[in-house]
């Protein structure tokens, strides 16, 4: 059994370095948690990068369908005018037919708010409903622009009578090419009309729409009071005016990231842009990463768990063999070696190493005390033997106790009985201390009546007892013709203050002195 000393020196081990299956896990868990957070960082990427690829996607195919819609509608209107138009210019002076077929337009197509007929000099021939007044010249900018123009167009949005307004024209031509004038509709932006229908009642979740003309001027917006407004600049607008659809991640007026789609509207030269805030296209994107972590946690510490089980598993052979290996002189060491369970290449090569490292180390001790020179007189090893096998048992890290014996009154016996009788006495002490001794242990003659036993693997109770029998023994026996001797004996053990040889026998010897002080015939183990 390992002296208290040596399961100290274990205890301190064991608390202060970190052991095999702690740096496993170490390792483990710092690869798991970079696996996770890299887990969830390409997750993250890869969904954002998905939900702004689908949102542009879904806002470019909004904007170009906003579009389609508005250029197929002032189609229709163009196709309505190009009717009426060649029918009055059949007829052009039949005022009755011209008031006919305007009352006709604006009744059958609602989201023409007004219809006018103009003659090539400007002059209003008819109007329904009577705003402006007929005979009265038309003034309005926009409205001269498609008169001069002499083709069907989309003029620009321009206040009249307190209202925005965008009007549609197409020119009266007589059955001989002649230029007589023009008929178009204008149609209010700021009421929930026609543009309403095309794009506020088919708005996607999140997304909304805009439409501005090439003016930059505002003709649709959700928040109606921002219609009419111009824009100072907007990369989507642009790029629908030079003619081009598709998508963008751009910042609006406010500085508001958004995700747009846009589209021309060709028959107008408009722009259509239909955009979603990009915060609020990426809102799911924080729920999916909570039902990941919600998911991804109890797998884990699973995991976790599983590697905690075989980590220990692994390392219960590396643990054994790390305790074997710092007791590898004691007899029981080679037995316990053997039992230990190193069911993989390495802790088996390890095991054998320990193996053959107990053997060399008890061959060397075996050697060192066949080898030693012995005392000539008692037979037991001589200081030079006890030195070496100091060493060697330091030098293993070996702990051991070592007793200080020394004959009580020897001087007398060679002064009385002359040193041949003293020499007879020496050997038959020596004798019983042999005796006393086990296998492993090393008796010394340390030179004249004083000796030296070493017990390696012993505690200082131990060591003791045995002291106690060599004194009671010795004590117990006659020598012819000198009669009953007695033994003072000092008991010293390694520890935290005895760590090596010379603090030992240090010790020992003065515990040996406190012997003699204390009336001779006596075993000191404590101070």
């Amino acid at each position: 059994m390992p002296s208290k000393e040596v399961e100290s020196f274990m205890s301190r081990i064991n608390a202060s370095w970190i052991g095999l299956r702690g740096l496993i896990l170490i390792f483990v868990l710092l690869a798991v948690l970079a696996t996770l957070c890299n887990s969830l960082f390409v997750a993250y990427g890869v969904q954002r990068d998905a939900l702004v690829h689908s949102a542009l996607e879904a806002n470019r195919a909004y904007a170009f369908k906003v579009a389609s819609s508005i250029d197929g509608f002032l189609r229709s209107v163009h196709e309505r005018l190009s009717y009426s138009s060649q029918l009055i210019g059949r007829e052009f002076l039949d005022r009755q037919l011209v008031k006919a077929e305007a009352i006709r337009l604006q009744t059958q197509d609602s989201e023409l708010d007004t219809v006018l007929v103009v003659d090539a000099g400007g002059t209003i021939l008819q109007s329904y409903p009577e705003t402006p007044e007929i005979g009265t010249k038309i003034s309005s900018g926009e409205l001269l622009q498609a008169l001069e123009q002499q083709r069907p167009m989309v003029s620009h949005a321009y206040m009249a009578g307190g209202k925005l307004i965008v009007f549609i024209s197409q020119p009266i031509f007589s059955p001989t090419g002649l230029y007589l004038g023009m008929i178009g509709g204008a149609v209010q932006l700021e009421q929930r009309g026609v543009m309403y229908s095309l794009m506020g009642e088919h708005q996607l979740g999140g997304t909304f729409a805009l439409v501005a003309d090439d003016n930059r001027r505002i003709l649709y917006h959700p928040e109606q009071q921002r219609i009419g407004e111009s824009i100072n600049f907007s990369a989507t607008v642009d790029a629908a005016l030079r003619g081009e659809h598709g998508h963008m991640q751009a910042i609006n007026f406010q500085g508001v990231p958004m995700l747009s789609g846009y589209a021309q509207v060709f028959d107008a030269h408009w722009a259509v842009i239909a955009q979603q805030p990009r915060d609020e296209a990426l809102a799911p994107l924080h729920k999916l990463m909570r039902d990941m972590l919600v998911k991804i946690v109890p797998a884990g510490a699973i995991g976790l768990l599983l590697i905690l089980l075989g980590a220990m598993f692994i390392t219960r052979p590396l643990r054994q063999l790390a305790r074997s290996a710092l007791d590898l002189s004691t007899p029981e060491s080679n037995a316990q070696l053997t039992h230990i369970k190193a069911w993989y290449v390495e802790a088996a090569a390890i095991r054998q190493a320990l193996l053959i490292s107990v053997q060399l180390l008890q061959q060397k001790i075996v050697t060192l005390n066949q080898a030693a020179d012995s005392d000539a007189l008692t037979g037991l090893a001589n200081r030079r033997a006890m030195d070496a096998a100091l060493k060697a048992l330091d030098e293993a890290g070996t702990p051991y106790a070592a007793l200080a014996l020394d004959i009580d009154r020897f001087k007398r016996v060679n002064d009385t009985f002359g040193h041949d009788i003293g020499d007879v006495a020496l050997r038959h002490i020596a004798q019983i201390i042999a005796g006393c001794s086990r296998t492993g242990d090393l008796a010394c003659r340390a030179g004249g009546e004083e000796f030296c036993l070493l017990l390696p693997d012993t505690s200082l109770e131990s060591a003791r007892d045995i002291a106690e029998r060599i004194r009671s023994l010795i004590a117990d026996t006659p020598i012819e013709p000198v009669g009953k001797l007695t033994i003072s004996i000092g008991v010293a053990c390694q520890g935290l203050d005895t760590p090596d040889a010379a603090s030992i026998l240090k010790r020992a010897d003065e515990r040996l002195y406190l012997a003699k002080q204390r009336g001779r015939n006596r075993v000191v183990a404590q101070d």
